[in-house]
């Protein structure tokens, strides 16, 4: 009987050290599993900068680098001066402008392209006194439309174009003076067109603004401009304009 229960509490023990580990077991797998799905933090994704709409802006400029020699001619067209004196207009000027753009991702950075309409005034104007000679040039506006298109930086906030436009300007013009028996006496107001090419950067300060600053070169292209006698000029205006910009983008 003693060899029985001993038997007995051999067994019982046994079984009971059994229950014991499976049950460690058991905590042990759902604490790994626990281990094995520790939450992770989703990735954020953050969009690039775009150029893409609308947008419209303002500038400040310096215009300079004016080349406009006047000459006279008699009524009969020949030329009694070659250069009565030069009209080299230059001075501070503003703009306001609308634009759209367009943009092509690439492998690095981005394409953009698009087209503008602004409107430039200010102060840009010149005078002389040379000889029997007076002259005075006032640019009062211009407008112009341009293209620009450009690449951006590899990350998208910085992009660097080139302009090429139409420009119409509107002009104050007189020259005065007597030379080789004739005499010019012309005042007018008088507009003409021509083109501006040109470079610029600009960079992103948010989603929807950006600054800029840009060189652009004007050609106004040559008129013939004939007083009450039919005495007569030639204004070939040009200069150069350097600008800093502000851009809204909505």
């Amino acid at each position: 009987m003693k060899s029985a229960r001993r038997v007995s509490a051999v067994t019982f023990n046994g079984l009971a050290c059994a229950g014991v580990l499976a049950a460690c077991a058991v905590s042990g797998a759902a604490h790994a599993g626990n281990l094995e799905q520790v939450p992770v933090d989703p990735v954020v994704v953050v969009a690039a900068p775009t150029w893409q709409g609308f947008y419209v802006g303002g500038t400040a400029g310096y215009a300079f680098g004016a080349d406009d020699r006047v000459g006279h001619k008699n009524p009969a067209g020949v030329l009694v001066t070659r250069r009565a004196g030069d009209l080299d207009g230059e001075g501070f000027n503003y703009g306001v402008q609308l634009g759209w753009r367009g943009e092509r991702a690439l492998s690095r950075g981005s394409f953009v392209y698009g087209i503008e309409l602004g409107y430039n005034g200010g102060d840009v104007d010149d005078s002389f006194v040379n000889g029997g000679y007076t002259g005075s040039v006032d640019l009062n506006h211009v407008l112009g439309l341009r293209a620009k298109t450009g690449l951006t930086n590899q990350s998208g906030n910085t992009m660097v174009y080139g302009i090429l436009g139409y420009v119409h300007g509107d002009f104050d013009y007189a020259v005065n003076g007597t030379a080789g028996g004739d005499t010019i006496n012309l005042n007018t107001a008088y507009d003409t067109d021509g083109y501006s090419i040109g470079l610029g950067v600009e960079h992103l300060l948010s989603d929807s603004w950006s600054v800029k600053a840009e060189w652009e070169y004007y050609n106004f292209g040559s008129k013939t401009l004939f007083d009450a006698g039919g005495s007569s000029t030639v204004a070939t205006p040009t200069y150069s304009n350097v600008q800093l910009g502000l851009n809204f983008r909505f």
